[in-house]
């Protein structure tokens, strides 16, 4: 059930939930949002898919030398996690890349074969 309270100057929307444990009714109230004009709905929508994560933050009040580096890491990824990158990890990815080979080449000679004999 929903009903809109307006007897104070901000606006609540009341809403009862189900009943509690000793029978009563809980009731929450919501402030409803701002207003928005279709435009800044839009707006934030395409800023939303676009850039979910908001990557330009990180940029804010850093020094020049900072910034800079900061656009190479996000270039270049390799930048920031190769300084932390060991043995152990080269052997887990090696091992990891060996077996999605092992399980691609086959399929990959197998639909050549069926071409091959498709014509």
């Amino acid at each position: 059930m929903e009903r809109s309270n307006s007897s104070t100057q901000s606006e609540f929307v009341e809403v009862s939930m189900d009943e509690g444990t000793s029978g009563s009714t809980n009731v929450h109230e919501v402030a409803t949002p701002p207003y928005k004009s279709s435009l800044q709905k839009f707006n934030t929508k395409v800023k939303e898919t676009l850039f979910p994560d908001d990557p330009l933050r990180q940029f804010k009040g850093q020094p020049l030398h900072r910034k800079l580096i900061l656009g190479a890491q996000y270039l270049f990824p390799l930048l920031k996690w190769a300084p932390t990158y060991s043995f152990k990890l080269f052997k887990s990815d090696l091992i990891s890349g060996l077996t999605i080979a092992s399980l691609a080449i086959p399929q990959v000679s197998r639909s050549q074969c069926f071409k091959l004999y498709d014509l």
